[in-house]
């Protein structure tokens, strides 16, 4: 039996045991620090956890990077042999009596071969590569890897032309607005390969929503309780929350499941600092599986709307008034609000 101990940064917050390829064993020693999810799990739920981080599975170019590198699909042992490695994150897991710093765990220069083979399927030396590399954990539905440029991290996705367009100009527009958003950027000239700048500053993690739900009462998907949810973290947070869930309804974003938005935490406190920016548009607009764009979403959002929603979609349709790309949406947005008055007037 192997015993093993999790840190958060440089703090260790739960130990554990490893044998004959499950989670024997499963102890919190510093809860404030944990995820949400695992905080007072059994061992059974901490594997769950433990299994979300392996090296996704999804994709060719990553069970090729599996088989070339490490020789095993078992995710928890996928997870363990790459020390949980994350960019979004700040755990990793050693055996007892081993520790390296997040900062010398992961060179970029090292692995940079490893972003090439996921990216481009074309480098066969990675038998000899180290093992620590932030590309490991990054899952979804579309091909991904981190890539350290001029002293930040940026997460590469290849997905179709008009799925990085819409993701692309989505982010402009909310960031004109001021709204707290993902910031994309296209690469190369045949636009489908985007980039995101890593949106974490030092010290901070990324908790996914579905893991962060377990630090209420309720953990159910109802619309309703995960507003109270977030409400209760302040009136930033509600805002920031009432902004994702507009810019969603008038841009067709049908893919804002709970691992799509979350809260960013302190790895020295705990505490929620702010709600993560809105991000992953890529099912969005005209990316979305239908391949054209309906105001339908935004006609039943609007059936509930309130004095603020009808703030936040002025701000919204002004950003995107001089956007091309985006007038279906501005066309459908000016409609609402002309069908609907704002109660003031009324």
């Amino acid at each position: 039996m192997s015993h093993y101990v999790l840190y958060n940064d440089d703090q260790a917050v739960a130990r554990f045991d490893y044998a004959q390829g499950m989670i024997k064993a499963y102890e919190p020693v510093h809860g404030d620090l944990l995820p949400m999810q695992i905080r007072a799990a059994s061992a059974d739920g901490f594997t769950s956890w433990i299994r979300e981080r392996a090296i996704d599975l999804n994709t060719v170019q990553h069970r090729n990077l599996v088989s070339d590198m490490l020789g095993s699909r078992d995710k928890v042992h996928l997870a363990l042999m790459t020390h949980m490695f994350s960019i979004s994150d700040t755990f990793t897991c050693f055996e007892e009596g081993e520790f390296i710093p997040r900062s010398l765990l992961c060179n970029p220069k090292e692995h940079e071969a490893v972003s090439d083979y996921v990216l481009l399927t074309s480098d066969t030396s990675l038998r000899n590569a180290a093992l620590i590399t932030p590309n490991v954990s990054t899952d979804g539905s579309f091909t991904k890897t981190w890539k350290y440029e001029d002293g930040e991290w940026w997460l590469y996705k290849l997905q179709s032309a008009e799925a990085t367009r819409s993701e692309v100009e989505i982010s402009k527009v909310l960031r004109d607005c001021g709204w707290d958003a993902a910031e994309y950027r296209y690469i190369g000239s045949y636009r489908k390969r985007i980039k995101s700048r890593n949106f974490l500053g030092e010290h901070e993690f990324f908790e996914p929503y579905d893991s962060f739900r377990y630090a209420f009462s309720d953990i159910s998907e109802d619309e309703d309780i995960v507003m109270s949810n977030i409400s209760v973290l302040g009136e930033a947070c509600r805002t920031a929350w009432k902004r994702i869930l507009l810019a969603d309804a008038l841009f067709l974003n049908g893919d804002r499941h709970m691992r799509n938005f979350g809260v960013i935490r302190s790895t020295k406190t705990g505490e929620v600092l702010r709600l993560a920016p809105n991000f992953d548009n890529n099912q969005a607009y005209r990316g979305n599986p239908g391949g054209r764009y309906s105001a339908a979403m935004l006609r039943l959002y609007w059936k509930a709307a309130d004095d603020e929603d009808r703030a936040n979609l002025r701000q919204l349709l002004d950003a995107c008034e001089k956007n091309k790309y985006l007038a279906e949406a501005w066309h459908a947005g000016i409609e609402i609000i002309h069908a609907v008055p704002d109660r003031k007037s009324l």
